[in-house]
């Protein structure tokens, strides 16, 4: 019988596999540290800039993490940098630097409703596009009013949600196919799915709301009756709405 002692008596084969597996980890996470501990400059490490924003930061550590799938010391190395620029970046705000990005600054704080819209702007090309698709839908709802009905309104938000599904994922690309992956990054596919979906429903009820379901409840509550355009071009003032709202979400939010 092979019984392990503290004078060392020597373990069956099958017994030493797993210290070794374990040996192995051991040295693969200190060949990390000692990676970072030499002085590795951290933005070289993810392949951006030193005034690199929050949104680039973030952008560039997790396209670095899913290349890195399967390498540990790789995507060790890879958590130490992002680790060390957040946690310069929180020195600086307790030595009172304002001029670090706040979505660094305060990322060791719990943010209250995480799914709020939050200000980022989209790429040249996609604030076009998205433009254009809103503008032909607003055509079609100014100049044929009668046959368009409400259709523009559920075809902005359609577009919209479009523009930002495609927006999202260019934010956090999902990983490719085959490569072995987590269970949270394998849902990130989904999530940007539903982020873009609910930033277009958001946008579709701020501009309706705005346009005329306000300016009718308010001139209700002060006993006034608004003219007599507006009640007859409700569907053209949704579409308005609609279409502007959808548009400017889509090219300064995420």
């Amino acid at each position: 019988m092979n019984l392990q002692s503290f004078r060392g008596v020597r373990l069956a084969p099958q017994q030493r596999l797993p210290v070794r597996r374990a040996v192995s980890h051991r040295c693969v996470v200190r060949a990390a540290m000692a990676g970072g501990a030499a002085g590795e400059d951290p933005y070289q490490v993810l392949g951006i800039p030193r005034n690199a924003d929050y949104n680039a930061i973030q952008r560039a550590y997790r396209k670095k993490v899913v290349e890195a799938v399967g390498n540990d010391a790789e995507k060790l190395r890879i958590e130490a940098a992002h680790s060390s620029i957040m946690m310069s970046a929180l020195t600086s705000r307790l030595q009172g630097n304002t001029s670090v990005d706040k979505n660094v600054l305060y990322a060791d704080r719990a943010r209250f409703f995480p799914w709020r819209p939050r200000l980022f702007f989209a790429e040249k090309n996609v604030i076009i596009y998205a433009g254009v698709a809103q503008a032909v839908l607003l055509a079609w709802a100014l100049l044929s009013p009668a046959t368009a009905g409400t259709q523009p309104v559920v075809w902005s938000a359609i577009a919209g949600a479009v523009a930002n599904i495609f927006k999202q994922n260019r934010i956090n690309p999902p990983p490719a196919r085959g490569m072995e992956m987590s269970a949270e990054e394998r849902s990130q596919g989904g999530k940007n799915i539903m982020r873009g979906a609910f930033l277009a429903f958001l946008a579709t009820f701020g501009g309706c709301f705005a346009f005329y379901t306000a300016p009718d409840a308010i001139a209700s509550a002060l006993g006034r009756v608004l003219p007599l355009w507006f009640y007859e071009g409700q569907a053209m003032l949704l579409a308005i709405g609609s279409c502007l709202v959808n548009w400017a979400v889509t090219a300064a939010y995420r």
